[in-house]
């Protein structure tokens, strides 16, 4: 109890108020030095090797510099406002970008390990690093997802601590494996490197990290750590997914199909999995509503139904799981407009993805009208949110498993 309320002190110590705020801004400063960098350095912006810029000495100087502005400027503006350190964004925000900066740490360290350029070939991938973090990643996340099961019948501190902390360590051993993925590709060749987020293997890791993410951050705001027995068990379904696209040859890192040698590659496909995780979460908060509304139903005992969060909040968290995902897969498909435009001359041609798409756009859509302007609630919600997460999943797999289009490069082979 006592390490719980210090954990708890030292989380609230570090994402409020002052120490917040500076790191806030210190991470804005950071963004505009590197993009100031990418404008104004003495190398520019080089698509194939930007990511080494800004983790090279010019990167360091550029990105420091921004920091130190981005603190100073914080420090200013909390001794001429005060009240500004009573704000919400900051300390809402900063906690995701140390995650994400820890990330890039774990991952450049696990880079040194990486074997030598003349080793690596396409031809036998076998040798890179990245694979075994990933088969880390699946052992930690099936982990937690049996242990948050298991918290279901057995709901102790420690079992609750457990599933929570390996769910935490599956994010970080599925950012480093994507970080170091996108290394590897430059590996093989500068020319081809690409970020990973180009087949199904990879953006399923990526789908991993915000699914978890977004439910963590509800599970920490909300004590709604039952959740997690449904959210991670998705997530599990996905780890076996992805082991079978290892297993047929999908997980090797290949050169980029001409259709997706593009910058918008790097915007359109994460902001879509933004959209896609957050409606797995949502997905999870109606598949526990449904269960525990059963379980009242059929008279579950007190003790049973004390582990699950009231209907009322397991319905709150799936309206804002949608309310977070809606407005990512709305930027996702603009964005995808926006490419389809450029690539191929125009912004909607009714290809199979994009028709899926806007199914999947007015099923959520749908739900939040419902939500906000009709006053509705509880179980019917549940099952849409369940419901929409499958035509989600269509939309995700099936079309690329089944149906042919434009998008076709999606497809497996």
């Amino acid at each position: 109890m006592i390490s719980s309320t210090a954990e708890a002190s030292f989380y609230s110590t570090m994402n409020v108020g002052r120490i917040a705020l500076i790191r806030f801004y210190a991470y804005i400063g950071l963004a505009l030095g590197i993009s100031a960098m990418a404008m104004y350095g003495s190398s520019g912006y080089d698509e194939d090797a930007f990511l080494y810029q800004i983790l090279s000495m010019q990167g360091l100087l550029w990105g420091g510099t921004g920091a130190l502005l981005g603190s100073g400027l914080a420090v200013i503006l909390a001794t001429m406002k005060p009240a500004m350190l009573q704000g919400r964004v900051a300390g809402n925000t900063v906690p995701w970008v140390d995650g994400m900066l820890l990330m890039v740490l774990l991952a450049v360290i696990a880079a040194q390990f990486e074997p030598a350029r003349e080793f690596i070939t396409y031809e036998d991938q076998s040798n890179l690093l990245a694979p075994s973090i990933v088969m880390l990643m699946n052992m930690l996340l099936l982990f937690s997802a049996v242990t948050y099961i298991a918290y279901l019948f057995a709901p102790t501190e420690f079992m609750g601590r457990l599933a929570t902390g390996t769910a935490y360590l599956g994010i970080y051993a599925a950012g480093v494996a994507l970080l170091l993925r996108w290394h590897e590709s430059y590996l093989f060749d500068m020319e081809i490197g690409h970020a990973p987020v180009s087949n199904l293997y990879e953006v399923f890791i990526f789908m991993f990290i915000i699914t978890a993410a977004v439910y963590l951050s509800f599970e920490r705001r909300y004590q709604a750590r039952a959740m997690g027995a449904f959210v991670m068990s998705i997530v599990a379904a996905g780890v076996f997914f992805g082991i079978w696209l290892d297993s047929v040859g999908q997980g090797l890192i290949k050169p980029l199909v001409p259709a997706l040698q593009s910058y918008w590659m790097k915007i359109h496909v994460p902001m879509n999995f933004v959209g896609y995780g957050s409606f797995a979460v949502a997905c999870g908060a109606g598949m526990a509503y449904l269960v525990r509304y059963r379980l009242e139903a059929n008279g579950g005992t007190a003790k049973v139904l004390a582990v699950f969060p009231s209907l009322e909040q397991l319905d709150q968290l799936a309206y804002k799981a949608v309310a977070v995902g809606f407005p990512a897969f709305t930027l996702a498909t603009i964005l995808g407009a926006a490419w389809a435009a450029e690539a191929w001359g125009g912004y909607w041609s009714w290809d199979p993805k994009e028709t899926w798409a806007l199914i999947v756009w007015l099923v959520y859509g749908a739900y939040l009208h419902a939500r906000v302007s009709h006053g509705w609630h509880g179980k019917a919600l549940a099952w849409w949110a369940v419901a929409g997460f499958l035509v989600t999943v269509f939309c995700f797999l099936g079309v690329n498993m089944y149906l042919s289009g434009l998008h076709s490069y999606g497809r497996l082979t």
